[in-house]
């Protein structure tokens, strides 16, 4: 079973996050799935991003979420966090 299999275990019926992998391969899985609902191109206040994390996760720690983002990549902010945006397209 490869490592998208394996994330399907942590995704409801509707394709919702439902927990938090605690393995780095399927964590960057699962961020990258949640990428995917940010254009490229695009600015995002933080509100708007808290809004499209908590729209793809049932476990409600979008901070985590979006912490995680920006540390792996998928998202850029500026310092003060006033605008976020997408970065790159999937896993490396």
């Amino acid at each position: 079973m490869d490592d998208r299999e394996k994330l399907q275990r942590y995704l409801t019926e509707d394709g919702l996050l439902k927990q938090y992998p605690s393995k780095k391969p399927l964590r960057m899985l699962a961020l990258a799935r949640i990428a995917e609902h940010f254009e490229m191109g695009r600015k995002y206040t933080e509100k708007e991003v808290n809004e499209i994390i908590r729209g793809s996760q049932t476990f409600s720690d979008h901070e985590l979420i979006r912490r995680e983002l920006f540390t792996y990549g998928f998202l850029g902010r500026l310092r003060d966090g006033s605008s976020y945006w997408r970065e790159k397209k999937g896993v490396e």
